[in-house]
């Protein structure tokens, strides 16, 4: 084939959202995708244990404001709008709390979190540590959920970041898989897999993608890879503007997140009418536990910031006996008879990821709005991480990559 007018690194829910864009105005492009599949960090594993569970992204955040919800229609993806309060569970020293020790909890953590927004626009710009009292009872439980929502530790992660998400408040599951969702979506795209990029040698008027399987000229580029990947320098920038972002992108790190599927007999989990919550450990480590309907049999543990960074460091093992610990904490040891298989993420590990999602580190939020305004020219960046009010998420992704693409084609006046 011969070059085409772009070339769009990576096939997450950036790419495919920039390649949706550029399809739609009829520009010719490639998009080259390191692993063996499309998603990115949206993965839905439909085979390490019989029962298909997403690995990454799970959640149609902001579901009433979401680009996303209109594809899953579309292509007759399968999600819940029902929201469900009485799920949440709390375990803590030796038991599960009840229906007013649950609600207590709730008060004194949501309603901070909640209230962040607000607090941590103003300026300084200082980490979540200092905006938020984690020294008190629920300390433990609300550092665990702010691991959870920033991929990193409460004393990283800048607040005025945080709280550039536009939260609506509205989630809705996707039970046929949101990796799945972003697959569907890439279908009829040209995209080439296994394709990892070596360097991207931004010209005046072309670009030149090298590849382990020879090199790809373009008129522009679009990279949609995690910022960890380009700060891991496995992509070399030889010159350029683009070149220059990369001082900014070492300000906004993704952070860790991991989780551990496991495969039970029975259904051992319901707790006075709970399907899961949060178990706090001795040690004050959390581990969060989702069970849904949707998932016969299955139980998933969420695991974030230093934590599962830690965990990672020690090898897949020690992450899966963290969350067997906890399940048996929280239900029973006899519930370790009833584990039929597990199964690890492994984003912290997997070279063409590198962690989770992005955060603004303590003060460096400025770094973040810099590189989303960048112009840097025929290479330009798009992904969650360039994303002002949905970062972290898919949908922000894609909508970021969308936008890119719009931009790149207007400003080199490219068309069909």
């Amino acid at each position: 084939m011969s070059d085409p007018a772009v070339v769009i690194v990576g096939a997450g829910a950036a790419g495919v959202g920039a390649g949706l864009e550029l399809q739609a105005r009829g520009i010719p492009f490639v998009i080259l995708e390191a692993q063996g599949r499309v998603g990115g960090r949206a993965f839905t594993d439909k085979t390490s244990l019989g029962v298909a569970w997403d690995q990454g992204c799970h959640w149609l955040h902001c579901a009433d404001v979401n680009p996303l919800v209109d594809w899953a229609d579309r292509l007759g993806a399968t999600y819940l709008k029902d929201r469900r309060d009485d799920w949440f569970g709390v375990w803590r020293d030796g038991g599960w709390m009840d229906k007013a020790g649950r609600q207590r909890v709730l008060d004194e953590t949501w309603a901070p979190i909640m209230a962040l927004a607000d607090i941590a626009a103003r300026p300084p710009d200082v980490s979540l540590s200092k905006v938020m009292d984690l020294s008190g009872q629920q300390g433990g439980l609300l550092r665990h959920w702010l691991q959870l929502m920033s991929s990193g530790d409460p004393e990283a992660v800048s607040a005025r970041g945080y709280a550039d998400y536009e939260d609506t408040e509205t989630n809705w599951p996707v039970v046929s898989g949101y990796g799945d969702l972003i697959e569907r979506m890439a279908a009829g795209l040209p995209v080439r897999l296994n394709t990892p990029i070596a360097a991207i040698d931004q010209g005046a008027n072309h670009v030149r993608i090298e590849t382990a399987n020879g090199h790809v000229k373009a008129r522009a580029c679009i990279v949609t890879v995690s910022t960890n990947v380009l700060r891991s320098g496995n992509i070399r920038f030889s010159r350029g503007s683009a070149r220059e972002l990369l001082d900014l992108v070492e300000d906004v790190p993704c952070g860790w997140y991991e989780k551990v599927a496991i495969r039970v007999s029975g259904d051992p989990f319901a707790v006075e009418g709970q399907r899961g919550g949060s178990v706090q450990l001795a040690n004050d480590h959390v581990v969060n536990f989702q069970v849904s309907p949707y998932w016969p049999g299955l139980v998933v543990a969420h695991i974030a910031g230093s934590t599962a960074r830690e965990l990672a460091a020690q090898g897949p093992d020690a992450l899966c006996e963290h969350a067997l610990e906890a399940l048996a904490a929280g239900w029973g040891s006899a519930v370790r008879k009833q584990v039929q298989a597990v199964a690890p993420t492994g984003w912290t590990d997997n070279p063409h990821v590198g962690g989770a999602y992005s955060y603004a580190k303590a003060g460096c939020v400025g770094s973040r709005h810099a590189m989303i305004e960048a112009d840097t020219g025929n290479v330009a960046f798009a992904g969650e991480a360039f994303s002002r009010k949905w970062q972290a998420t898919a949908h922000g992704a894609y909508q970021s990559g969308r936008d890119v693409a719009g931009r790149v084609a207007d400003a080199l006046k490219l068309t069909a």
